[in-house]
């Protein structure tokens, strides 16, 4: 295939092996065979228009998107041809269906730049993070041998990140070989234990009251629901004025049992009980020296350890990871929201410019004409689900009587209908990606049997769409290649160029069909 691109005049070849694929400029000489992944690399670099671009886009999808995921907007095939709930003919395949939405959510959204912004802090912190993460996980090492080192001393003295010269201290004393006095502790561990033990199980049996408490909460709020259900019932009758006084005593009853559960539920008693949990388990840790015998090489050794360890230039930065953590959660949550947010004023656009496609059709094809005689009939692009959603005015009586128009969604049976529908909305989206030259996108549409679903009298309708998207987008900016058994003037079409793939020879399109010489034919008859 030879075809022109911004100026480039490219020739590719591919073959019935994956790995060998030709690519090069038409005046160059044809090189040597590249494999699938150079191949692809080449192509997606010829129709990515901006690389930083294309950057940007892998940013805020946080998908690796390149020309091949585009396609999805350059195939209308047999397969879903009348689609117009998630229409696009490829997104049946879920490698395509997965990538559609982060596509469509950067193609809609309206707060990019501060999307950009966010994500550069983003990432920056996330930086932050990692290097202070690291010298957090030093600290703690350095902090846990420390401490680990000074139970074989038996000094009674706990590492504390600040307490560094009273160690050296200490540390100076034991080496001096001076008298001092082991700590004295208040208890063993058996009593510890049992502390711990206690203390568990108060924890467990608070956890049970909480989770107790929010199921009442939640039975009681749906009680009250349907008293006041009730109550507004019966308050418009007179005749139950006996039976709205006992419901107004029950309502006001349950929101104080409500008020109460939620007292219940907002205590800090069990984050204290589990401060006190975490202490006892530390004390037992460190009683657990107590009953080892350590030689006078193991407690020398310790002595070094623990020195050259307290001459590390070490801190902990829980703190500020703690803030930038938090940071870097708020900063995902605004992403979330914006990356979500939808630029309304593009969608009804686009809704226009398909619902006008539509109606270019309305002299030629009785379907379409039928459409546009109901009220205030429209399709609606719907970016949720991919829709293409045909709608009407409608009017209805409302609950006093009075008459009211609404939009309704409006249901049409027609494979016709659908199918021309659908095509309206291919060209829709590639109106959008070739006007905005940011994506890289192939500039074409290849249709396959479009007339299929159609009758003779509303064929022509398909040419008449392609003739006012034409006028829209450009003929010089898009390339259309279509695949039908009827013939162009049947469409009412001029191409610019037609080709009858069914001969004497073949019957239908073969990329990879040489055919034979006379010569051959007639020696293979004989």
């Amino acid at each position: 295939m030879q075809f022109e691109y911004n100026g480039l005049n490219i020739k590719i070849s591919r073959t019935s092996n994956p790995n060998i694929n030709y690519l090069y400029y038409s005046d160059e000489e044809e090189t040597a065979f590249i494999d699938l992944r150079e191949y692809k690399g080449k192509l997606n670099t010829i129709f990515a228009r901006d690389i930083d671009l294309l950057k940007d886009l892998r940013n805020f999808t946080e998908e690796e998107l390149t020309y091949r995921s585009f396609t999805m907007f350059n195939f209308l095939g047999e397969k879903r041809q009348g689609a117009i709930h998630d229409f696009f003919d490829k997104c049946s395949d879920v490698k395509y269906s997965v990538k559609l939405a982060p596509i469509l959510n950067f193609i809609f959204n309206k707060h990019l730049e501060r999307i950009y912004e966010l994500q550069k802090e983003l990432n920056s912190l996330l930086s932050e993070v990692r290097e202070l993460e690291t010298a957090t996980a030093r600290y703690d090492f350095i902090f846990a041998q420390i401490n680990k080192n000074l139970q074989k001393l038996g000094t009674g003295i706990w590492y504390s990140g600040k307490n560094a010269e009273d160690i050296k201290i200490k540390l100076n004393e034991i080496k001096n070989m001076n008298d001092f006095v082991l700590s004295k502790k208040d208890k063993n561990i058996a009593d510890l234990e049992v502390m711990y033990s206690n203390i568990s199980e108060q924890i467990k049996i608070y956890e049970n009251r909480i989770s107790d408490s929010k199921q009442i909460e939640k039975d009681t709020q749906n009680r009250k629901l349907l008293l006041e259900k009730l109550n507004s019932l019966l308050g418009e009758n007179s005749d139950f004025d006996y039976l709205v006084s006992p419901l107004q005593k029950l309502i006001s009853e349950l929101d104080s049992t409500i008020s109460f559960s939620k007292f219940l539920i907002g205590d800090s008693t069990i984050n204290e009980l589990k401060k006190q949990r975490d202490q006892v388990k530390l004390e037992i840790k460190r009683n657990d020296s107590r009953f080892k015998l350590f030689s006078m090489e193991e407690k020398a050794k310790a002595i070094i350890i623990i020195e050259d360890y307290l001459s590390a230039d070490v801190k902990s930065y829980e703190e500020e990871l703690k803030l930038k953590k938090k940071r870097i959660k708020e900063i995902r949550e605004e992403l979330r929201v914006l990356q979500n947010s939808d630029d309304n004023k593009k969608i009804e656009e686009l809704s226009k410019f398909i619902t006008d496609l539509y109606q270019s059709a309305k002299d030629i094809s009785s379907v379409v004409d039928d459409d546009f005689n109901q009220e205030g009939f429209k399709i609606q692009y719907l970016k949720k689900g991919n829709i293409l959603q045909p709608t009407i005015i409608k009017t209805e009586l409302d609950e006093n009587e009075i008459e009211g128009k609404k939009t309704v969604n409006y249901y049409i049976g027609s494979m016709a209908r659908h199918t021309l529908i659908q095509l309206c909305g291919y060209f829709g989206f590639l109106k959008i990606l070739i006007d905005e030259n940011k994506y890289p996108i192939i500039p074409m549409l290849v249709i396959d049997h479009l007339s299929k679903p159609f009758d003779h009298t509303n064929s022509k309708a398909i040419g008449r769409v392609i003739s006012k998207a034409y006028e829209s987008i450009g003929k010089d900016n898009l390339q259309l290649f279509m695949f039908d058994d009827e013939e162009y003037e049947t469409l009412d079409l001029k191409p610019d160029h037609s080709e009858n793939l069914v001969t004497e020879f073949k019957t239908g399109f073969n990329p990879f069909y040489i055919p034979q010489k006379i010569d051959d034919r007639i020696n293979e008859d004989k």
